[in-house]
């Protein structure tokens, strides 16, 4: 892997106050604004989940359904498709270059074309999953839109290592997205409502203003190929969205009952706790990977995480086997309590999945998407195998093909990344 950065070590771009100038800083993990980025993506995280509490209350389990189709829909097109459009920014300007003057018409045209995705989903269910109203395909692209801004900044802040204001940006995002619904709630209480708080969480980003750090930062770096990075990246993410997200899919296709599948759904939400955090966080890793390119530091580095992740993933299934079970009825509910097997194989494999993203960001950081892509598709294809060779009830089968899924996408990234 080679890095287009001269060496030494450049100055960071960390700041306490929004005009503030740079200060020379640790350039590692312990740079500052890592603790306050955490801090962020875990109250973001909270505010999400109290957004959800609070809207089913305040709606009810079937008035409140459109709104959950809009979030799993939106969180699906965003994983897929904003997600590598960030970590192509973040990279992009991790390397010195000015990304929206260089690549607006790359970033128009991802943006757009996953905002007519959503919204051509909403317009194609609109009936069947959005109580047919119209409003909810125009709020599926307005989301996507300004999401798609969001993620960008996102980006933005991770390359030029603002940390602290990243953390700043997804605490805000959770702060205007509750405090929407419950103004808009009070004067509508509808779902329409819930989904215009969706739409104004994103604006949070012109409160932090990330646009203003883009900026050439080392000249002469040549430019990343877009098409080829992010045709690569979305392909794999979008086999590791299949292999995390459709697994009550796959339980009903087996055979299960509703209940069956409400069940899965719960276990896989509440597992994929981890994943959905490193999808925050991801980010001010790749920036470290970008300037460790080519470093012995970097490889050291890699061979500990696969050891931990190994460790891990280990721990996961016995902590799953033990006590998963029970976690899952008391927040869901006993009739959502999964059978100990299922349990554990989820979380098992959620933490295998979770060590494979962070792996990836080395792959991510030299550029090598399509290596990240294999790994995810050759382990979507070993779960399939998995799950239809299994005996035993359409959980289990589900559970053993999500495992073994996880871990041979981790088993190929880890040997493609450390022989990169």
């Amino acid at each position: 892997m080679a890095s287009d950065l001269p060496p030494g070590n450049p100055e960071s771009s960390v700041s306490l106050l929004p005009n503030e100038p740079e200060i020379d800083a640790p350039r590692g993990l312990r740079a500052p604004g890592t603790a306050r980025m955490i801090a962020g993506s875990l109250i973001g995280a909270v505010l999400a989940y109290l957004f959800q509490v609070y809207g089913t209350r305040a709606l009810g389990a079937h008035d409140f359904s459109p709104i959950a189709q809009l979030w799993a829909s939106y969180f699906i097109v965003a994983t897929v498709i904003l997600v590598p459009l960030e970590q192509f920014v973040t990279r992009e300007a991790s390397r010195g270059r000015q990304v929206l003057k260089e690549d607006r018409l790359t970033i128009a045209l991802v943006i757009g074309g996953a905002a007519l995705l959503l919204g051509g989903y909403a317009y194609l269910t609109n009936e069947a999953f959005f109580s047919g109203e119209p409003i909810f395909v125009v709020q599926a692209v307005a989301v996507t839109v300004f999401y798609g801004v969001m993620q960008v900044g996102k980006g933005l802040l991770a390359g030029h290592r603002r940390f602290a204001e990243y953390g700043a940006l997804l605490a805000w995002e959770g702060i205007v997205r509750l405090g929407a619904a419950v103004a808009f709630i009070a004067y509508s209480a509808s779902a329409p409502a819930l989904g215009w708080a969706m739409v104004a969480a994103p604006f949070g980003v012109f409160l932090v203003r990330p646009f203003r750090y883009d900026r050439e930062t080392v000249s002469g770096v040549a430019p990343t190929k877009a098409s080829g990075f992010l045709s690569s990246y979305v392909l794999g993410s979008a086999a590791s969205q299949v292999l995390l997200g459709a697994a009550p899919i796959a339980v009903g296709a087996l055979g299960g009952t509703g209940a069956l599948q409400s069940v899965v759904f719960a276990t896989f939400l509440l597992f994929r706790a981890p994943l959905t955090l490193i999808y925050n966080l991801q980010g001010r890793l790749l920036s470290l990977l970008v300037r460790m390119d080519g470093k012995t530091s970097l490889r050291k580095g890699l061979l500990k995480l696969v050891g931990f992740g190994a460790v891990l993933v280990g721990l996961a299934g016995v902590v799953g086997f033990i006590v998963g079970p029970a976690v899952v009825g008391v927040l869901f509910g006993p009739e959502f309590r999964p059978v100990a097997t299922v349990a554990a194989l989820a979380a098992a494999g959620v933490i295998a999945g979770s060590v494979t993203q962070l792996m990836g960001q080395a792959l991510v950081a030299s550029g090598s998407t399509g290596q990240l892509a294999s790994a995810w598709v050759g382990g979507l294809f070993a779960g399939v195998v998995a799950m239809f060779l299994a005996g035993g009830t359409p959980d289990f089968r589900v559970a053993i093909g999500f495992a073994v899924g996880e871990l041979v996408a981790f088993a190929l990234a880890c040997w493609r990344t450390l022989r990169s």
